[in-house]
């Protein structure tokens, strides 16, 4: 009963400690932990979540900036 009882507590300190990596601490667990004024979890964003957004502009400036040299090469 104890191993049950351990292998069940690693599941879940396992599964917090993604749901915190993932979404933060304010927005982690549909903002549980989030300060008293914070009405807007889904306002926070985590690191992941930053830095997705930060390649995905990366990305299009990328696309932007070949987009217009194939414009001034073809004149």
């Amino acid at each position: 009963m104890g191993k049950i009882l351990v292998i069940g507590a690693i599941v879940l300190v396992v599964w917090a400690g993604l749901e915190i990596q993932t979404y933060g601490v304010e927005g982690a667990f549909n903002g549980l932990f989030a300060p008293a004024g914070m009405e807007e979890a889904e306002a926070i964003t985590s690191t992941p979540q930053r830095a997705g957004d930060r390649v995905r502009e990366a990305f299009q400036k990328g696309e932007e900036r070949n987009n217009r040299l194939l414009e001034q090469h073809s004149q």
